[in-house]
């Protein structure tokens, strides 16, 4: 079954980063700086500065990687207090959660239809994903699918972490009023490949139903 050309570097990433974690001696040590882990990469992977940047970005996006954001006070030449953030970087909960096949205190499944706010027919769930009301059934459909995925024995990790970049994708455009129908179109394709398991098979055939009816 194909993957995407990337899952590769960053499966790398995310792996340090959890390994990081678990070893780490005190909880101000697991973040890690940019610098840190593209020379971890360069050294273990042989990745190139722009192959670490680009996919821990994508990490960040999906919610697997998190960025641990410090404010650090210094002084100029001249005397001057200045303050500049300090970024690193730090495999998320939900990393942590896809590294380990779940745990039994992940975060309530019941907290993802918690309606926040409702504006002008887009609503904000308790999970931070924006939906437009006209595809309501739909985003219950991605929930569904994505938890399915998670739990399948069927599925690599690998697999999984392409499905989870084509589900944000998917999310993504029915925060719109108007989605993408190229980009729902492709991600939804690059899906199907990936869940042709009989685990996941079903679930994936009700979102086709909503992603057809949401690209017409």
């Amino acid at each position: 079954m194909a993957t995407h050309p990337e899952d590769e570097k960053r499966d790398h990433i995310l792996r340090f980063l959890y390994e990081h974690h678990k070893t780490a001696r005190g909880i101000a040590t697991i973040p890690i700086g940019v610098l840190n882990l593209k020379r971890e990469m360069k050294e273990r992977h042989d990745m190139k500065q722009n192959e670490v940047s680009s996919n821990l970005d994508y990490l960040i996006q999906v919610g697997l990687v998190r960025e641990d954001v410090k404010p650090r006070h210094y002084r100029s030449p001249d005397g001057t207090e200045l303050t500049r953030d300090e970024i690193k970087y730090k495999i998320s909960d939900t990393g942590i959660d896809h590294m380990e096949a779940g745990t039994i205190f992940t975060r309530p499944e019941s907290a993802r239809n918690i309606k926040i706010t409702h504006i002008q027919g887009v609503t904000v769930l308790g999970d931070g994903h924006i939906v437009n009301l006209a595809f309501s059934d739909l985003s219950r459909a991605l929930d569904e699918l994505d938890q399915v995925i998670a739990d399948s024995p069927d599925l690599s990790d690998e697999q999984k972490l392409d499905a989870a970049g084509d589900l944000t994708a998917i999310r993504g455009q029915i925060a719109k009023k108007y989605p993408n129908r190229a980009i729902l179109e492709a991600a939804w394709e690059s899906l199907k490949a990936t869940t042709t398991c009989s685990s996941v098979a079903d679930s994936a055939e009700s979102l086709g139903d909503f992603i057809g009816d949401a690209s017409s």
